[in-house]
């Protein structure tokens, strides 16, 4: 299931096409906000509870692990348009614990909000929308997991290559500090594999 809209209106129209009922739709009207967010500025800090789902509309979001001593800081994922627009820190939205991660915005990024509490209220009396949340949860879980499974089977050019194939856009919009900490390798040694790939594209 592709869920990549440009605006709330087309969200909202989607989902009624997929069958979500005109009253939810009307209360997800009125519950979603809109939200500007500046480029480098914390959505979600570390030690806090997310309450609210998150859906990108533009810009774009880097997922980051900080310990409590802050000595290791690593990219987990990201959150643009165009991959994995719903967004929010894993180990703390459906416990309602605090997160050990961080959402900073990689660009100038806007995004939908809605409070955890409200969807959960509308998956509970709409069997459809929550088809559809259950669905779309599964994929995103999925696509995190054989992304996880990449990083720790594949060398770093291999990795560098598969990443370019399969999901050019972080490449092409996400900066390289945050793909070299999801690779596990220095900025120096993606700057390497950057300049050895377009060598071999045959780019000066």
């Amino acid at each position: 299931m592709e869920f990549s809209f440009a605006s709330k209106q087309q969200l909202l129209d989607a989902l009624h096409v997929l069958g979500v009922s005109a009253a939810t739709v009307s209360i997800l009207q009125e519950k979603i906000a809109l939200q500007k967010v500046k480029s480098n500025a914390q959505l979600v800090r570390p030690g806090q509870i997310n309450t609210h789902l998150y859906y990108v509309l533009s810009g774009g979001f880097v997922c980051r692990f900080i310990s409590e001593d802050a000595e290791v800081e690593r990219s987990i994922n990201f959150y643009l348009n165009e991959l994995h627009p719903i967004m929010a820190c894993i180990d703390s939205y459906f416990a309602q614990t605090k997160t050990s991660c961080e959402l900073r915005a990689i660009a100038d990024s806007t995004v939908l909000v809605i409070p955890k509490k409200e969807l959960d209220l509308l998956i509970e009396k709409d069997p459809q929308i929550k088809m559809i949340f259950d669905t779309l949860l599964v994929k995103i879980l999925m696509e995190e997991n054989d992304l996880k499974l990449k990083i720790i089977a594949y060398k770093p050019d291999v990795l560098y290559q598969y990443l370019i194939k399969t999901f050019p856009m972080i490449v092409q919009k996400v900066p390289s500090k945050y793909i070299a900490e999801l690779m596990g390798i220095s900025a120096e040694w993606l700057s390497k594999l950057k300049a050895k790939q377009k060598s071999a594209a045959g780019i000066s």
